[in-house]
C-alpha cells in the first residue's frame, strides 16, 4: 500500500486546456532537440570552464533519480504519521524554513568579491546608496550596458534599506538577497508543478531543486541570472493560474504576468520570451468550433498583458532616467552596444581550456565595436561582420557551427560558473571554520568540487532526459497550453542563444522550467510503470474469464 501511494495517477491542480496542434508540435520538436543535445553530449562531451567525467555524471544522475522518486514516498509516509492538518502545515513551514536557512548559510560561506559586470552593478549600487548622488555610479558602464541599469538601481535601494537596518557587512546582505531570490525561485517551481500535476508532481521537483538551486553554481555572486530566475517562473505560475478562469480574474492574472515580465525584462531581457511564448500558444490554440468565443478572449488577454507590460516598462524607464544614471543628455540608444554586435559575437569561436568556446564573450569584438562612435555605423559594422563570418563558414559550415554552439551551451551542468571574469576559488570572503569547510566543495581545484560538479552535471543530464521523454508521453497536463508555453519558451531561448552571444549561464534563469517539465514527465513515467506492473498476464490462471478459449483444431481447419 505504501508503494501504491508513492505517486498517484496524474491529477492536475488547475483546469487543463489542450493546446492547439501547432504549439504541441513545436513543443515536441523541442523535445527532439533536447534528446539530440543530451545524447550527443553523452557521447562527445562539450565542456565549459570545468571538465567532468561522463561516467561519474551518469552515476550521479542515477542516484539523483532514485532520491527524486524516494522523497515523495517519504513525505507521504510523514503525511500519514501527522494526522492533524495543523501538524502537516507546521511541518511544511519548518521544512521550507530549514531549506532557506541552509541556502542562506551556503550563500554566506561561498560569496566572492564582485567581478566582471557584477562588479559594476554592485559597486555602483553601493556608491549610490552610500552617497546618494548619480556620480557615485559607473556612468560610462551603464551608457554602454543600459540593460543592467534597473538591476543596479533596485540593488541600491536594497543596500540602503539594509544599511538603515544596521547591516555592518553589505556584501553579506547581498549574499542573503541572492539566497532569497533563489529560494523564491524554488518555491515558485514547486508551486508551478503543483498547479499542473498536483502535490506529488511538486514533490518530484525537490531533489533537482536542492542540487541546482539550493547548491546553486551561481550563489557565489549576485547578478541578473539569479535575480531574474524568480521572474520567469512567476510569470509562468500566473499564466497557469489564469487557465480556465473567467475574464475578470483571468485578465487580472494576465495583467500581473505582463507587469512581472516588464520588471524581469529590465533585469534580464530574455525573461520576455515567456510572455511571447504564451501569446503564441493562446493565439494558436483557438478552437475552430468556438472561435467566436476563444479569439476575442485570447486577444483581450494578450492586450491586457501587453498594456501592463508597456505601462510597467515605461514606469521603470522613467525611474531609471530620473536617477541621473546615465547623465542628462546622454542617450543609451546612442551609446549602447547594438544588437548586431551580439550577432557578430555569436558567430565566432576560439579555444577554451577544455575545448572551443562558441559564440561566447569576446573582448576583441567588444573593443572593435566601441571604437566606432557613430551609432548608425556601429549598427552597420556589426551586421557586416556577422554577414562576413557566416559567409566564410558557408551554409553547411554555419549549420555545423550552430549545432556545436548549442551543444556547448547545453552541455554544461555548472552553467559556466567560474568562467566569467577572474573569479577563482581562492577569493572567498568568509573565513570562519564552517565556511572554509563548505568552500572545499565550491570552485575548481577544491578537494570536493569534483563531487559537486558530478551532482550538477548528473542532475542536468537527468532533467534533459526527462524533458526529452515528453516526446513519447501524452495526456494531461503534457498536452496543455501551459506545458506548450514552457516548451516553446525554451525553444525560443535556444533560438536566441543560437544567434546571439551565449553560454550556459544564460540558461540558468530558465532552470525552473526544466525542473517542472522533468517532474511532469517523471510522474507520467512512474504511473505507466506502475500500471505495467499491475497488469495481469494473459495466460494461465490469470486469464480474464471473459476471454474466449483458443479455437479447437476443427475450428482452425474450417
Amino acid at each position: 500500500m505504501a508503494h501504491a501511494a508513492f505517486i498517484p495517477e496524474v491529477t492536475t491542480g488547475t483546469r487543463s486546456i489542450r493546446a492547439g496542434t501547432l504549439p504541441r508540435t513545436a513543443g515536441l520538436l523541442w523535445c527532439v532537440l533536447v534528446l539530440w543535445l543530451l545524447l550527443s553530449n553523452l557521447i562527445v562531451p562539450s565542456y565549459g570552464i570545468t571538465r567532468y567525467e561522463t561516467w561519474a555524471a551518469v552515476l550521479a544522475g542515477t542516484v539523483v533519480l532514485a532520491l527524486t522518486l524516494a522523497v515523495p514516498r517519504l513525505l507521504n509516509l510523514l503525511d500519514r504519521l501527522l494526522t492533524r492538518r495543523w501538524m502537516r502545515v507546521l511541518a511544511s513551514v519548518l521544512g521550507w524554513a530549514a531549506v532557506f536557512a541552509v541556502l542562506a548559510r551556503l550563500a554566506d560561506a561561498v560569496r566572492l568579491p564582485p567581478d566582471w559586470d557584477a562588479a559594476a552593478v554592485y559597486y555602483s549600487a553601493y556608491g549610490l546608496a552610500d552617497q546618494g548622488v548619480p556620480e557615485a555610479a559607473d556612468r560610462a558602464y551603464f551608457q554602454i550596458n543600459p540593460n543592467n541599469l534597473l538591476l543596479m538601481l533596485l540593488l541600491s535601494k536594497y543596500l540602503g534599506f539594509a544599511e538603515a537596518l544596521g547591516s555592518e557587512d553589505l556584501r553579506q546582505s547581498v549574499a542573503y538577497l541572492n539566497a532569497g531570490l533563489l529560494f523564491a525561485g524554488m518555491l515558485l517551481t514547486y508551486a508551478a508543478a503543483a498547479l499542473l500535476g498536483g502535490r506529488q508532481a511538486a514533490r518530484l521537483t525537490l531533489v533537482p531543486s536542492i542540487i541546482l538551486i539550493v547548491l546553486s553554481p551561481w550563489m557565489t555572486v549576485f547578478y541578473s541570472d539569479t535575480a531574474a530566475l524568480p521572474f520567469t517562473i512567476l510569470i509562468f505560475c500566473l499564466l497557469v493560474l489564469s487557465a480556465g478562469r473567467r475574464l475578470p480574474a483571468g485578465l487580472l492574472l494576465w495583467a500581473a504576468a505582463g507587469a512581472a515580465a516588464a520588471v524581469g525584462y529590465g533585469i534580464k531581457p530574455t525573461v520576455l520570451i515567456v510572455l511571447a511564448a504564451a501569446f503564441l500558444v493562446v493565439l494558436l490554440s483557438v478552437r475552430r468550433a468556438a472561435w467566436r468565443r476563444d479569439l476575442p478572449a485570447a486577444v483581450l488577454s494578450m492586450a491586457v498583458a501587453a498594456g501592463a507590460f508597456a505601462g510597467t516598462n515605461a514606469a521603470a524607464g522613467a525611474w531609471s532616467r530620473s536617477s541621473g544614471v546615465p547623465a542628462d543628455g546622454v542617450s543609451p540608444a546612442q551609446q549602447a552596444l547594438p544588437f548586431t554586435h551580439f550577432l557578430k559575437v555569436g558567430a565566432q569561436q576560439y579555444p577554451g581550456p577544455n575545448g572551443d568556446y562558441y559564440g561566447s564573450y569576446n573582448e576583441e569584438d567588444r573593443t572593435e565595436t566601441l571604437q566606432i562612435t557613430d551609432p548608425a555605423e556601429r549598427l552597420a559594422a556589426g551586421a557586416d561582420a556577422y554577414r562576413e563570418r557566416v559567409t566564410a563558414m558557408g551554409p553547411w559550415g554555419y549549420a555545423a557551427f550552430l549545432n556545436a554552439k548549442l551543444r556547448w551551451i547545453t552541455g554544461d551542468g555548472s552553467f559556466f560558473s567560474w568562467g566569467e571574469g577572474r573569479m577563482t576559488a581562492g577569493d572567498f570572503i568568509a573565513d570562519d571554520p564552517l565556511s572554509r569547510s563548505i568552500q572545499e566543495f565550491f570552485g575548481p581545484g577544491r578537494p570536493g568540487f569534483g563531487v559537486l560538479m558530478s551532482l550538477w552535471q548528473g542532475t542536468w543530464f537527468l532533467l534533459l532526459a526527462l524533458c526529452g521523454a515528453g516526446l513519447f508521453l501524452r495526456g494531461p497536463p503534457l498536452d496543455s497550453r501551459e506545458v506548450a508555453t514552457a516548451r516553446i519558451a525554451l525553444l525560443g531561448l535556444f533560438v536566441f542563444l543560437l544567434l546571439s552571444e551565449g553560454r550556459a549561464r544564460f540558461l540558468y534563469l530558465y532552470l525552473p522550467f526544466f525542473i517542472v517539465l522533468g517532474s511532469l514527465s517523471l510522474q507520467k513515467l512512474a504511473a505507466a510503470a506502475r500500471r505495467a506492473r499491475r497488469r495481469p498476464p494473459l495466460s494461465g490462471r490469470n486469464r480474464r474469464r471473459d476471454t474466449p478459449p483458443p479455437p479447437s483444431p476443427a475450428e482452425v481447419v474450417e
